[in-house]
């Protein structure tokens, strides 16, 4: 029986070199699996802030487009200046509102604030102009924006608080029932029939910027005044992330229902013209500093050029232009 035997001298090991290769390979895969991750790690939360941007401008827009594509709404009554109890600032009080003590709301953020429906859509450039305080700090660079309507349905109890439109074919009136059954016709204005006509909560908002919001005083935010039910003028925070808001308006100088020029906000030709659409500019802004960015951008938009800030904040603007259903000419 015969055995084969093995020289030892046969068995080597890895030589020094060869580990010295090995380890060097073993580095380079091991720093470029960690570049790789670093780098998806960044590219996932640029996604992100831009994506969070995206959606603090799709809701801000997707309560602004709703309210401004409704401007000039009255119910089954589709113009203005047949409506009474109307009043364009400094004209008197109408009489209804002077008995019931409804000039406070009435007036609180400017003369016939509320009533003036012949101003359906409105606002100032570049500032606040409100007589009512803006909750917290407001932006003194951007527009602010004010849209007059009728709510969009008529409701099963009217408040008796709020001031409502009542309108049929051909007139409407601004009022405050005296009852909340709007088939009632001791509820509604003398001069109309429930079966033919419609009661509506009068809809008055003033959109703007604040410089803080609700949850951070270093987060700008977009807010909203409105009117509502009782004395007063209600005030709340829409989104967080807004810094600014400007807004131009696209009138009618030929009656052809087509727009032919665009102008500011305070415009003295919003006075002359319909406007036919609204377009409106929002520069959403991070919550939070990013430290690996800097915003070297400069922004030119509506009638502004803002210089890079050169923060660590990332930003967008956004822009939408939105056609007004309820011109008419």
């Amino acid at each position: 029986m015969s055995f084969a035997i093995q020289s030892f001298k046969s068995q080597r090991g890895v030589s020094l070199i060869e580990l010295m290769v090995a380890l060097v390979i073993g580095l380079f895969l091991i720093f470029g699996a960690v570049t790789i991750y670093q780098q998806s790690r960044a590219t996932f939360r640029t996604t992100e802030a831009v994506a969070r941007l995206q959606e603090v401008a799709r809701l801000a827009f997707d309560v602004l487009e709703a309210d401004v594509r409704m401007a000039n709404y009255w119910g089954l009554n589709n113009r203005a200046e047949y409506i009474v109890n109307r009043a364009q600032p400094l004209q008197p009080l109408p009489e209804p509102f002077d008995t019931l003590g409804l000039g406070g709301p009435i007036d609180a953020c400017g003369s016939n604030w509320v009533i003036n429906l012949d101003e359906y859509v409105g606002g100032s450039n570049n500032g606040y102009d409100l007589d009512c305080a803006a909750t917290g700090t407001s932006s003194d660079k951007s527009d602010t924006l004010l849209v007059r309507r009728a709510a969009e349905a008529a409701p099963a109890k009217l408040e008796t608080t709020q001031i409502h439109l009542q309108t049929s074919r051909v007139q409407g009136t601004l009022f405050v029932p005296a009852c909340d059954d709007p088939k009632l016709a001791a509820c509604i204005p003398s001069d109309y029939l429930p079966p033919a006509s419609e009661s509506r909560a009068l809809v008055v908002n003033a959109y703007y910027v604040t410089t803080g919001s609700t949850l951070r005083a270093d987060v700008p935010a977009l807010r909203r005044k409105s009117l509502g039910a009782g004395p007063a003028i209600g005030d709340e925070e829409i989104v967080q992330g807004v810094e600014d808001i400007q807004v131009q308006f696209g009138i009618d100088r030929t009656g052809d229902t087509s727009v032919d020029e665009y102008v500011n906000p305070g415009d003295a030709k919003l006075d002359d013209f319909d406007v036919i659409s609204a377009t409106i500019w929002l520069r959403i802004r991070a919550e939070d500093r990013d430290f690996g960015y800097v915003d070297g951008n400069t922004y030119q938009y509506a009638d502004i050029v803002v210089a890079p800030l050169n923060d660590n904040y990332r930003r967008i603007v956004v822009s939408k232009t939105i056609q007004l259903r309820n011109t008419r000419s």
